[in-house]
């Protein structure tokens, strides 16, 4: 499988140190949780506050104003199907009375670099929703990371780059079906540059470094900011993705 050569050839960062934290801001913090893989652990940095959870945290306060009281639940190399067996006790934290407010899932690209079935991503996708909703009791607005495009990633081998870059943008169109198909959901697309090479990486030359993750967590905070102002997140409509079309005749 892709997984293990690309696994071949890098080595192995540790998760990022520190699960929450929060931002200062205006009024009742919003809390966030970002659930996930090896991104939303932040390997590649050394702390989560440098990471994409507290990235993102930074970059919603600076757009909005708001406080941010972020938390992480995430397990390296998990799919989404992991996810759900692995991190629903995590979605919530009963010692600090702690539930989020709005989830950030950053998840898909095991799943295709295991080559698992489009259509059974989206199944596992909505379970795993289906699951968060009913440990919470309540429909908590969910964003979908948009998965990048690895085309340009210079730390995959050629013969695998195009390959998982094509997967994974089949597998990003199944996660905007998702959202056009559920009540409070949202696909926030992943967006364009940075992207994750050179001094974007990390020293495995595949997950992002630290100016990788800020640049990625800017994008990711633009859309939900719009998200929280609106309740519509941008997507790919305005650049006339033909993932757009396949998603508005399902709606």
């Amino acid at each position: 499988m892709i997984k293990e050569v690309v696994r071949g050839q890098r080595p192995r960062l540790p998760d990022a140190a520190g699960d929450a934290g929060e931002t200062t801001g205006d009024g009742p913090p919003l809390r966030l949780l970002l659930l996930g893989d090896s991104t939303a652990a932040g390997v590649g940095a050394e702390h989560h506050r440098d990471a994409l959870a507290g990235q993102v945290a930074t970059a919603l306060t600076a757009l909005t104003g708001r406080s941010v009281s972020w938390r992480v639940a995430a397990r390296s190399g998990a799919t989404v199907r992991d996810m759900r067996s692995l991190l629903l006790g995590q979605v919530t934290d009963p010692t600090r009375r702690w539930e989020p407010d709005l989830i950030l899932l950053s998840a898909g690209l095991n799943d295709a670099m295991r080559a698992r079935r489009p259509g059974a991503f989206r199944r596992d996708v909505a379970r795993l929703i289906g699951d968060i909703r009913l440990r919470l009791g309540r429909d908590v607005p969910i964003a979908l990371a948009g998965l990048p495009d690895l085309a340009p990633h210079q730390g995959l081998p050629r013969h695998v780059r195009g390959p998982l870059s094509l997967y994974a943008r089949l597998l990003d169109r199944k996660l905007r079906l998702v959202a056009a198909r559920g009540e409070a959901l949202f696909h926030v697309p992943a967006g364009g540059p940075p992207r994750f090479a050179g001094g974007w990486l990390a020293s495995d030359r595949f997950h992002p470094s630290v100016p990788g993750y800020r640049g990625w967590a800017r994008n990711l905070a633009a859309g939900i900011a719009t998200l929280l102002e609106t309740g519509v997140c941008p997507g790919p409509e305005a650049a006339g993705d033909p993932a757009a079309d396949e998603a508005a005749a399902v709606r």
